[in-house]
């Protein structure tokens, strides 16, 4: 579980847009109910638009249960625009022998 948080992680930071947007799973829960094409478009341009990103994690608590798992961590993100560092809460499904977000949540 957190080697996958921490490939997402390294996705993102990448801005590798394809690999960031697989370690999501089929069902994710989007936020706002926004329809998952309309999620991946935002999550698209919210990553292409910065010159650089880097997001780095420190995980706090895992815990599984079965084929699924929650990570609790302190995500520090930085690009050329924007900064913060917030607690990020995520719920992960095992899918053959990847671990993919189910729903993420900032904030304890």
């Amino acid at each position: 579980v957190t080697a996958a948080v921490q490939a997402w992680a390294n996705a993102w930071s990448a801005k590798d847009v394809a690999g960031y947007l697989a370690f999501y799973a089929a069902n994710f829960e989007t936020p706002d109910g926004l329809a998952r094409s309309a999620w991946e478009a935002q999550r698209k341009e919210r990553i292409e638009r910065p010159k650089s990103i880097t997001v780095d994690v420190k995980v706090s608590k895992v815990t599984v249960r079965g084929d699924e798992a929650t990570i609790v961590f302190r995500q520090s993100y930085h690009s050329d625009t924007v900064k913060s560092n917030n607690t990020k809460t995520m719920k992960l499904v095992k899918s053959g022998d990847k671990w993919l977000i189910r729903s993420e949540r900032a904030g304890a």
